[in-house]
């Protein structure tokens, strides 16, 4: 049976700004950390606060679908669920409770057409980056969006000192030999969001992004987005994501580039 797409577009797009309107609410009380039994990075009032809020909104909708969250883990919204939704209440924790304000953090929102999803049954994703206001959002086959205007890679093949190559320090600081190649090629970067980096090679931002353990959380939004702007994403082995399962609580290893010619080009680095 076809998706209806535009309500579930709708409802992502509000998800996000609903969690940008939470988070100018909480304002400075709600940077203070806190415990969650589902998270191992920092997590403040506001992840929670983010969290309960698109919950509740789910619900509301009334959504067949089975929710995952960084913060309250899984929760089956009716009977019979046909979709899968995850989101990250803010991708950047680190960013918003140290440089709020001038460090990029994000929510993230992904829609998947099915229950055990693969990859490819993202439908639709959408991030929301909470100092510009800016929104990315991408629909399986008809493209990526900043802010509603479709955008594209930037379309660079070569690896040189003009590419911009963000690199996950925190996530690959183990297999930090085989990365020193990229960094006498390159112009690296790390601006400590997943969402904003993958979200940046979508829109022309960024050139290429590498990281060892990227938590799925990030990835399914990551993994539209790029792929509808004409990106390449594929794990460190060379393989396509498309046929490979998504689960909320792993981490998997992937480059993603603006082409497939650059994204070839860092995987040979990389060996």
């Amino acid at each position: 049976m076809k998706t209806n797409k535009i309500p579930l577009i709708q409802i992502c797009k509000e998800s996000l700004f609903l969690a940008h309107k939470a988070l100018e609410r909480m304002g400075e009380r709600g940077i203070h950390e806190m415990q969650s039994s589902h998270t191992t990075d920092i997590t403040t009032e506001d992840d929670m606060a983010v969290s309960m809020k698109l919950i509740d909104l789910f619900k509301k909708q009334k959504i067949q679908a089975i929710l995952y969250s960084e913060e309250a883990g899984e929760i089956t919204i009716l009977k019979n669920p046909q979709f899968t939704i995850t989101f990250d209440d803010i991708d950047g924790t680190g960013n918003y409770h140290r440089g709020r304000g001038l460090l990029p953090y994000c929510t993230v929102v992904t829609i998947f057409d099915s229950i055990n999803p693969l990859f490819e049954n993202v439908l639709i994703a959408g991030i929301i980056e909470h100092n510009s206001g800016d929104i990315w959002h991408a629909v399986r086959n008809e493209g990526c969006f900043l802010n509603d205007r479709r955008v594209q890679t930037t379309g660079k093949n070569n690896l040189d000192r003009s590419a911009l190559v963000i690199i996950d320090h925190y996530a690959s600081h183990k297999d930090i030999n085989k990365l020193l190649s990229i960094y006498s090629k390159s112009w690296v970067k790390d601006f400590g969001s997943a969402a904003f980096h993958m979200a940046g090679i979508s829109s022309g931002m960024f050139d290429g992004y590498i990281s060892y353990a990227q938590k799925a959380h990030e990835l399914g939004a990551g993994y539209l987005l790029v792929k509808e702007a004409g990106g390449f994403l594929q794990d460190l082995y060379g393989n396509p994501l498309d046929e490979l399962r998504y689960e909320f609580d792993r981490k998997y290893n992937i480059v993603a580039a603006s082409t497939e010619k650059l994204g070839k080009i860092l995987l040979t680095k990389l060996k």
